[in-house]
């Protein structure tokens, strides 16, 4: 035997005799040579072949009988199907694309993250909290972080809600999927359109009725929710995503009303409130329910970084006793260190002060990105500014069509995205009018002229 030199001696009998007995070079029941007789064969060591016999055997190649020795186990012969072939064509068009500038709405700017602050927290957890890091979490997240989220909501969001409404999640796509199970299998639930495809994705898979409202100058339209009688209506009022319309509280009134004459949920997404420009923040929806028919989505990726995973929903106290009936036996899927080290963070005033740093930080980027906007493509767009959140809409003057405004925007290597993206069905515009969804977290101030240049470019040509 040729011994390779990158390998123990054992592996090599091990892989030699897997190879052998996979190719029937051997027949079923037939004895192995004793451990001393293959050592002597092969002029290795008894350990050596002791360890690929044993190795052998706990894969289930061999078997022992008492005092007798080393048998080879039958096996079938596994069939292959000739059609059948592996390929990573499909996908490696999904890996993410390389772009020079972005315009998303989905990234943040980490660029300030107080990563010295955070390790030094997270190492006070490892040094505190042994035993929760070495135990499975509870369901809901620890009271701990639980108690943060409730105090950090009641002067932020006008929320006040006690620890055990509140259940932490790994973002709000899983929390969504945890409440759509609290409810009837038949439930219709209604969503904004355009809105968060995410959100229409994950309900399609589960099966759920997806009623798509239109959306009017207040927000989701009131009358096409009457008229449908969902179970339980999907909304962002503080910002609604895309298209930045913050719901009036005429809209908030009506559509409290309609849930609590219908015994309907209303589900709110609160995605980005903590970035308001030139006014105070909006009170979110939860706020004014008396009836708690408002079950309230909040995350971190927004404020912190979408890496962190972390998100929470708040419930009605009507859902908190169902919730934990059907998920006592789960385990959570968020990380219990980082929930720790966010709940230290909170508690600590260095999340307020980050928070603080980061609304100044993109209160000066957007600015600078809507003059430059303006500068470069003058009259070509009108930019429909409601100064809050991540991002803002562009309605361009364009001879391009929507998907041939993505092609462009991608050969110019610009990550861009178009209304058509949120919208239930793609939109067959033929006019010059197109609306673009632009984000300014994830662009550094220094990138904003030459990515204006190049949006110029795709959509002017």
């Amino acid at each position: 035997m040729q011994r390779d030199t990158e390998q123990y001696i054992y592996r090599e009998i091990y892989n030699r005799l897997k190879e052998d007995i996979l190719a029937f070079k051997y027949d079923s029941h037939e004895k192995l040579p004793s451990k001393r007789g293959m050592a002597e064969h092969l002029s290795v060591s008894v350990n050596s072949v002791k360890s690929a016999y044993e190795q052998l055997l706990a894969e289930g190649y061999i078997y022992t009988k008492e005092r007798k020795g080393y048998f080879i186990e039958p096996l079938d012969k596994l069939i292959i199907d000739p059609h059948a072939h592996i390929t990573l064509e499909a996908h490696e068009s999904n890996l993410e694309e390389a772009y020079d500038f972005s315009f998303s709405h989905m990234s943040t700017d980490i660029s300030e993250f107080p990563v010295d602050t955070w390790t030094k927290l997270m190492k006070r957890v490892f040094q505190n909290y042994d035993y929760y890091l070495s135990a499975i979490p509870h369901i809901k997240g620890p009271v701990e972080l639980r108690q943060s989220i409730a105090k950090l909501v009641s002067y932020q969001r006008g929320i006040q809600c006690h620890p055990e409404q509140i259940v932490i999640g790994s973002g709000t796509n899983t929390l969504l999927m945890k409440l759509i199970q609290l409810m009837e299998d038949d439930v219709k639930i209604a969503v904004e359109n355009p809105g968060y495809s995410r959100f229409r994705a994950l309900l399609k898979q589960t099966g759920t009725h997806i009623l798509p409202i239109e959306l009017d100058r207040k927000g989701i339209s009131i009358k096409q929710i009457k008229q449908l009688q969902p179970q339980a209506v999907i909304v962002t009022p503080s910002h609604q995503f895309p298209m930045g319309t913050i719901m009036p509280v005429s809209r908030r009134i009506d559509l409290l009303n309609w849930a609590s004459q219908n015994h309907s949920y209303i589900i709110e997404d609160d995605y980005d409130s903590e970035f308001k420009y030139e006014t105070d923040n909006i009170p979110s929806l939860f706020s004014f329910d008396k009836n708690e028919s408002v079950i309230y989505l909040g995350t971190f990726s927004k404020t912190l970084m979408p890496g962190l995973r972390i998100s929470y929903m708040i419930l009605p106290s009507t859902l908190i006793k169902k919730f934990e009936s059907q998920n006592h036996n789960m385990i959570p899927d968020f990380s219990m260190l980082n929930a720790l080290t966010l709940n230290l963070m909170i508690k600590e005033g260095h999340y307020e002060k980050y928070l603080k740093k980061m609304h100044q930080l993109y209160a000066k980027k957007r600015a600078y990105l809507i003059a430059e906007l303006n500068k470069v493509l003058k009259s070509d767009i009108t930019i429909k500014d409601t100064q809050a959140g991540l991002h803002f809409i562009v309605e361009a003057k364009s001879r391009y069509t929507y998907k041939e405004i993505e092609t462009r925007a991608r050969d110019q290597k610009l990550e861009l995205y178009t209304i058509n993206r949120f919208s239930v069905k793609a939109l067959q515009n033929n006019s010059e009018s197109k609306l673009l969804i632009i984000g300014f977290s994830k662009i550094q101030q220094q990138q904003v002229p030459e990515a204006v240049q190049r949006l110029k470019k795709v959509l002017l040509g």
